[in-house]
């Protein structure tokens, strides 16, 4: 890890859920505004794919279900659901591997 990375890091560590969440979103704007809208959709989804497993791991099944139930509404809000292949993402969801079987 660079310098940065480990400053940064060591600062974050400092803060209170609510500046870090100020934070946080503050530069998330910042640096998105700046990305052409194809390399956004891309890092939100390396974003999400690589950071969801770890953010859920002490999360038991019914906290897990309290989270999805609230953040349906907000999905729902934000994304054309008209537009959204929901059949075809569950049809790829296949079985499910070790580690969210110990999850549930």
């Amino acid at each position: 890890m660079n310098l940065k990375a480990s400053l940064a890091r060591m600062f974050v560590g400092s803060l209170s859920q609510n500046d870090l969440l100020q934070t946080a979103g503050e530069m998330l704007d910042e640096r998105l505004s700046q990305m052409p809208v194809e390399e956004r959709v891309v890092f939100l989804c390396r974003l999400v794919e690589e950071n969801l497993e770890w953010t859920l791991a002490d999360l038991d099944r019914s906290q897990r279900a309290q989270l999805m139930n609230n953040l349906l509404p907000l999905i729902a809000r934000h994304f054309p659901l008209q537009d959204v292949d929901i059949l075809g993402a569950f049809a790829d969801f296949g079985r499910p591997s070790e580690a969210d079987r110990e999850g549930l």
